[in-house]
């Protein structure tokens, strides 16, 4: 178990290495980062530590864009988190984790318990395909969070009150989704079980 921990420790760490300098600049990067999307009511643009200013990445555009593309990707890690912990409540997947364990999706439980039942073979498997998705797969330069593939498949790139209020509505649901997910395993280190005070209605 120690070794599946530091493994994940290993390959989160990738997410905060510095970023390649790029010559590039983009219609977003000339923006103030106080006037980005994501700095909204109500506490407008907020980095009480100044990291945006004085942090490791380089001017304070490359670590403001750098932080940003770290909080979206979080966020949609963190939204997918929810939904899984909501879905699994109630629903698992057929067929098996694991055939040559006998292991079944049903079998595996909602929640923290789900990180010691999966077998170490399978968090292998995560980590390579995580991995390779983020040495392989690049964002479009000067845009946080954008890998060209649009909403659903639709292309937004005209700076359109649309588009913007999509970015803000992406942000504000991960920042949500993130705040939600650790109170999800707080709840489930105090009371013993996954999502107890949906369970205890």
């Amino acid at each position: 178990m120690r070794a599946i921990i530091g493994l994940i420790i290993a390959a989160s760490a990738y997410a905060f290495a510095p970023a390649a300098k790029s010559s590039t600049q983009s219609a977003l990067n000339a923006l103030a980062a106080k006037d980005q999307q994501g700095a909204i009511p109500p506490l407008g643009f907020f980095d009480p530590l100044g990291l945006v200013k004085n942090g490791p990445y380089g001017s304070e555009e490359d670590n403001f864009k750098r932080y940003r593309s770290v909080e979206i990707k979080h966020g949609r890690i963190a939204m997918a988190a929810v939904t899984g912990m909501l879905v699994q409540q109630n629903a698992h997947f057929d067929g098996f984790c694991s055939p040559s364990m006998d292991l079944k999706f049903a079998d595996i439980p909602n929640g923290l318990g789900a990180l010691s039942a999966v077998p170490a073979a399978g968090w292998c498997q995560m980590i390579i395909t995580i991995g390779l998705h983020e040495v392989l797969v690049r964002e479009r330069d000067g845009r946080p969070g954008d890998f060209g593939t649009g909403y659903l498949g639709m292309k937004m790139d005209d700076q359109s009150a649309d588009q913007i209020r999509a970015l803000n509505v992406e942000l504000s649901n991960g920042r949500l989704a993130m705040l939600g997910i650790l109170g999800m395993f707080a709840s489930e280190n105090i009371h013993g079980t996954p999502l107890f005070e949906v369970t205890q209605s």
